[in-house]
């Protein structure tokens, strides 16, 4: 058993945050590839935006449909263990994929979809205890600042991951498999006898366990709503993103190489959200800060749509990068900090699969209409909800979180 955390030692003297951040880098790069390096894949294999968009659609389905429940469990398992068998899993199910590549070509995308729905509920599994350890592991003072450089790191990987991604697969497509996998090998070895607080969990049936997480997320009126607000933001900015990338592939027609480089040079801007989340925070309150990063992204957004320029779509893309970052730490940030340990794994996973309600049917929707619709006016549809989320939040409790 460890000891408490200290809330007086700085975040870099905890020894557990230390070794999860490295096992986060090893991962975050890992994952930054595979996810620019699947779809990619899947155009080279079949020329199909609706390919794209159903692989990105079926991903997003565990954390959906199965997030709520994982959570529950959670609360009830060793964190640490399980994040390591999650990534040995996730890790065998890209090998499945490897040989499928190579033996069926695009004839094997039914399989892909299958092992990518299994891939991301282990990919959620990791991710929602990952959470749990940050929580147990640290004073609620730290929550926030380790978030923010958490995810600074994950924007480094959002750096390297495309860059790499995109040479790699100009290269070979199989190196867009191969690369990850090593990385989350190194991600699971990492995190190995990792000491966490020996918790007690609670001695209710699964169900009432269940019932209770919605008990205490209806009870946190600021996450509550900010929670169906994050609905609205993340089905946009799914499209967006996708949306753009195929804009950039056959509008543009930019090669793998050119948009991995593009996107690797944007992360730069969700670095320096992430750096400077806390700072913003103190000064604006976090609510203030929210919808700032809503304005921005939205703007990036409709730039996004309508500029040919790859210098002004490189400005652009970084902006939204710090934006998303800026939003997503203060909605996490704002989680950790407000939810007992006890519920953490049940907020998460409660929270997580209502983000993403709108995001499968936003993907597989826009992936119909894009061969119909001009895409500069469907970025600017999702430019135009994020400003709606912005009036949301505005009127909504989370604006006046300091």
């Amino acid at each position: 058993m460890s000891e408490a955390p200290d809330p007086t030692a700085p975040l870099w003297r905890h020894a557990g945050f230390r070794r999860l951040y490295l096992s986060t880098a090893s991962f975050s790069l890992g994952t930054q590839i595979y996810q620019l390096a699947m779809p990619l894949l899947l155009y080279e294999l079949t020329h199909s935006l609706q390919a794209m968009s159903s692989m990105r659609a079926v991903e997003l389905l565990p954390n959906l449909l199965l997030a709520m429940f994982i959570g529950v469990w959670v609360d009830r398992i060793d964190r640490g263990r399980w994040a390591r068998l999650a990534m040995a899993g996730m890790v065998a199910l890209m090998g499945l994929q490897l040989l499928l590549l190579h033996r069926q070509g695009a004839q094997a995308v039914p399989l892909f979809l299958l092992t990518g729905f299994v891939l991301m509920t282990l990919n959620y599994l990791y991710g929602i205890c990952r959470m749990g350890m940050i929580k147990e592991m640290l004073p609620t003072a730290l929550l926030l600042p380790a978030t923010s450089q958490l995810t600074v790191l994950g924007q480094v990987s959002a750096v390297l991951g495309p860059a790499l991604a995109g040479g790699l697969l100009a290269w070979q497509l199989s190196l867009g498999l191969w690369v990850p996998m090593l990385a989350l090998l190194l991600a699971a070895w990492l995190l190995r006898e990792l000491v966490l607080p020996v918790r007690r969990p609670e001695a209710q049936g699964f169900w009432a366990e269940w019932f209770e997480g919605w008990r205490v997320l209806r009870a946190n009126r600021p996450l509550w709503q900010l929670s169906w607000l994050v609905v609205l933001i993340n089905g946009s900015a799914g499209v967006a993103e996708l949306l753009f990338l195929f804009r950039a592939r056959e509008s543009l027609q930019l090669g793998p190489a050119q948009i991995g480089l593009l996107y690797g040079l944007a992360g730069a801007g969700g670095i320096l959200g992430g750096l400077y989340t806390s700072a913003l925070r103190q000064r604006l309150g976090l609510g203030r800060l929210l919808t700032l990063s809503l304005a921005l992204e939205a703007l990036c957004i409709a730039l996004l749509g309508w500029c040919d320029s790859l210098p002004v779509l490189a400005l652009a893309l970084l902006g939204n990068s710090a934006a998303q970052v800026l939003g997503n730490v203060c909605v996490w940030g704002y989680r950790q900090e407000s939810t007992d340990s006890r519920y953490i794994g049940r907020i998460s996973g409660l929270t997580g699969s209502i983000f993403k309600l709108l995001m499968p049917l936003s993907l597989v929707l826009s992936g119909s209409l894009a061969g119909q619709l001009h895409l500069g006016w469907m970025l600017s549809a999702c430019a135009g909800a994020h400003l709606l989320a912005l009036l949301g939040a505005r009127l909504s409790a989370i604006y006046r979180v300091a």
